[in-house]
C-alpha cells in the first residue's frame, strides 16, 4: 500500500513538473487590444515614420525579420509614393505657369483663345 502511494506522489510530481516546464500552468496574457499605439502620427504617415516603427517583444507574435522586411519595403513604398507625388506636383505647376504664358493678353487687348501648343 505505502508503494502505491509513493507511485501516485512521484506521478504527480513528475506530472506537475512537465506541465510547468510546457506551460500548462502558465497560461499567456490576454491580447491586447486593437488600438494599443504604435508610434506612428495621427495625421499622415511618411516613410521616415514607418522606418523608425519599434514594436515591443512578447510571447505571443509574429517573426521579427518578416515585420522588418514588411516595413521596410512599406517605408520604400511611402517614400516612392511621396517623390513621385511631388514631382507631379512640380509638373503640374509648370503646366499652368505654361498655360498662364500661352493665354496672356495679346498687345491689342484680346486673350488668344487657341490651345497651348506643347512642343515633343
Amino acid at each position: 500500500m505505502v508503494l502505491v502511494i509513493e507511485i501516485v506522489i512521484v506521478a504527480a510530481v513528475v506530472f506537475a513538473v512537465a506541465a510547468l516546464a510546457v506551460g500548462r500552468f502558465d497560461r499567456l496574457a490576454p491580447a491586447p487590444p486593437d488600438g494599443a499605439p504604435t508610434g506612428l502620427p495621427a495625421g499622415m504617415v511618411t516613410a521616415g515614420d514607418v522606418a523608425r516603427t519599434r514594436f515591443g517583444m512578447a510571447l505571443r507574435g509574429y517573426r521579427m525579420a518578416e515585420v522588418d522586411a514588411v516595413l521596410l519595403r512599406l517605408a520604400d513604398e511611402l517614400a516612392w509614393r511621396d517623390d513621385e507625388l511631388a514631382r507631379r506636383d512640380e509638373e503640374l505647376v509648370r503646366l499652368a505657369a505654361f498655360a498662364r504664358v500661352d493665354t496672356a493678353p495679346s498687345p491689342d487687348g484680346h486673350r488668344d483663345t487657341r490651345s497651348p501648343q506643347i512642343d515633343e
